[in-house]
This record gives C-alpha cells, sequence and structure tokens, in this order.
C-alpha cells in the first residue's frame, strides 16, 4: 500500500524537462518543495509523539500565530462572519475570527495522531441510522463531506465504523506534503475499517463511478472545496454553477442511483471531541433530465451545506479563502 502511494504521487508530480526554459519549475521541483516538505515532515512526526490533546493545543497555539501573519485571510473570514452574523458587534466578530484560526491550527495539530481517534472515543456518531438504511437497501452511497468541524475526522469516522469506501482527495502543494497526508490517512485505515484514496487526477471520477455501479465502495467526496481560487459550495447569494465536486457528487449520485449523505465532524469545545453527524439523503434524480433539473438538485445540496456553514462559520474551514465576488 505504501509503495502504490509513492507511485501515485509521483505520478501526480512529474519532474519539469532539464531546460533553461523551466529553470523556476527545475527550482521549485527540486529545491523550494524538498525543503517545505523537510520544513511540513519534521513537526508532523514531532506531534505524532504527543498525546492527542497535547498536540491538539500545539496546533491552536500554531494556528494563531499563524493566523496572525495573514492579514488577507483574516479579511475574508471578518467580511464572511459580519455577513453571515449581520447582528454581531466587532468583539464578536474577532472572537470568531479567533476561534477559526486556532480551529483551523488544531485540525493540522491533529492530523498526525487521527488514527488514534476512534480507539480513544474520541468521535460520537450522530445519524448512523441513515448509513444503515442506505446499506441495507444496497444502493451505492456518496458521502458529500463538508470541510466543517474538523474534515479528516469523517474519513476516520468511515474506518472506524467499518464501512468501506474510496476517498478523493485534492492535490496538495507539492508531493511532500501530499506523501504525509497519504501517510497519515493509511494508518486510519490500517486503524479502522477498509478504505482507499483515488488519485486526484482526471480519472477518479471515472474509478468512483465504476466502484459505485459496481457497488465496490462507498464515496467520500468532499464538496465545498477550495479549487483554482474559488470556493465551489455553498453559493452564499452567489449563481449556482454547473462546476466543482458538488455538481460532480450530483452527477455521479444520478447516473450510479447513489444515495447523497451529506456529513461534517463538528469540533466539541476546545478538544480534540467531535460528533460525526450524518444528515438525511438528499434526493437526486435520474440523468438525462437536462440543465435545470442538474441545477435543482445542486441546489438542494447547496442548502444543506449552508445551513451546517451558517450555523458553525468559525469552523468551516474555508472561511478565510472564501470570496463573494468568485
Amino acid at each position: 500500500m505504501a509503495v502504490a502511494a509513492l507511485l501515485m504521487v509521483g505520478n501526480l508530480y512529474p519532474a519539469p524537462p532539464w531546460a533553461w526554459a523551466e529553470r523556476k519549475a527545475l527550482m521549485r521541483h527540486w529545491l523550494r518543495d524538498p525543503i517545505q516538505g523537510l520544513a511540513d515532515l519534521i513537526p508532523h512526526h514531532a506531534l505524532r509523539l504527543l498525546p492527542t490533546e497535547a498536540a491538539s493545543a500545539v496546533g491552536a497555539h500554531m494556528g494563531l500565530r499563524s493566523g496572525s501573519r495573514r492579514s488577507e485571510g483574516s479579511e475574508r473570514a471578518r467580511a464572511l462572519f459580519r455577513a453571515l452574523r449581520p447582528d454581531a458587534d466587532a468583539a464578536e466578530i474577532q472572537a470568531l475570527l479567533v476561534a477559526h484560526w486556532s480551529h483551523v491550527g488544531r485540525c493540522f495539530g491533529e492530523f498526525a495522531g487521527l488514527h488514534r481517534f476512534w480507539a480513544e472515543g474520541r468521535i460520537e456518531v450522530a445519524g448512523g441510522a441513515v448509513l444503515r438504511e442506505v446499506q441495507e437497501s444496497g444502493r451505492p452511497l456518496v458521502v458529500a463531506g463538508l470541510h466543517v468541524g474538523n474534515w479528516e475526522v469523517v474519513h476516520a469516522g468511515l474506518s472506524g465504523l467499518g464501512i468501506r469506501f474510496s476517498g478523493i482527495y485534492q492535490r496538495l502543494p507539492n508531493r511532500f506534503r501530499m506523501r504525509i497526508a497519504d501517510t497519515a490517512r493509511n494508518r486510519i485505515r490500517q486503524a479502522g475499517g477498509p478504505g482507499r484514496a483515488l488519485a486526484p487526477s482526471l480519472g477518479a471520477v471515472f474509478e468512483a463511478h465504476r466502484l459505485l455501479e459496481s457497488r465496490d465502495s462507498a464515496l467520500l467526496y468532499y464538496v465545498d472545496e477550495y479549487w483554482d481560487g474559488r470556493v465551489h459550495a455553498p453559493a452564499l447569494g452567489r449563481p449556482l454553477r454547473m462546476d466543482g465536486n458538488i455538481m460532480r457528487a450530483v452527477r455521479l449520485a444520478a447516473a450510479t442511483g447513489a444515495a447523497v449523505v451529506p456529513a461534517y465532524a463538528l469540533r466539541l469545545g476546545d478538544e480534540a471531541r467531535f460528533r460525526l453527524t450524518f444528515l438525511p439523503e438528499i434526493p437526486v434524480g435520474p440523468p438525462g433530465r437536462g440543465r435545470s433539473a442538474a441545477l435543482e438538485d445542486i441546489a438542494a445540496l447547496d442548502r444543506v451545506v449552508e445551513t451546517v456553514v451558517r450555523a458553525h462559520p468559525e469552523q468551516w474551514f474555508m472561511a478565510h479563502v472564501f470570496q463573494p465576488d468568485r
């Protein structure tokens, strides 16, 4: 499994050709990315040695320090909080911002120990009956993951519940970060139930379609992703688009008859404890009904995502990159 993961990562980050015109890309691939990878790898392994709560607390401290230096991200988050909490005063908005950066830091600090969360009893499950109903019906399952709370806990919870699933994960900025993430997720799968990662490539959606159609596994697909400078869901007042993971999740469900079940893992207090919630299924019609019908299905899922984000904006990972005009 580890060898396969390394090969997958290598295919995602091919080395640029040795040519003068590619000198900047070569510098990044062979110098800047390894240095950044080492800077990520050392604290990641150091955090693995700490008890879970200590690693989470270190992450909170790092998140607050990082947030204090990210003025553009902080202003974007403030603008979002003001839009979602129009009656809040400046002190309340600032408290949301502090909670956001602390939470983001905790998520990264906790990443090294996610494989321990289920065994340590840190994940409580709400809405598990929804999954049981889908399983008993024999239908394929699309878990529409949200980046509210610690999004990786959705992965850990599915493994802990013994649900066979595959996940499509976002391509990270460099191959070293991707290897750290893949290795951590492999530890989750080894500690819990079966699962596999699908390479974030053009063929991932086709492979996901095959898995769902054959009933080989459920699909974990995060629908509120940030890609190419845009957060694709929820719309939050923007026009709906036939774009992004939310569109692909709906189309996969329409094509395979899969149930779409939104899920998120909300942090409970200032600790590494979470409530993994599976929401009721979002009905999706059959394929071939035209663009307007597809947009109605996307809108139904988008409304659920928006409700969760509005309820917990400080725990939404995308708060500091969301732009209402993108």
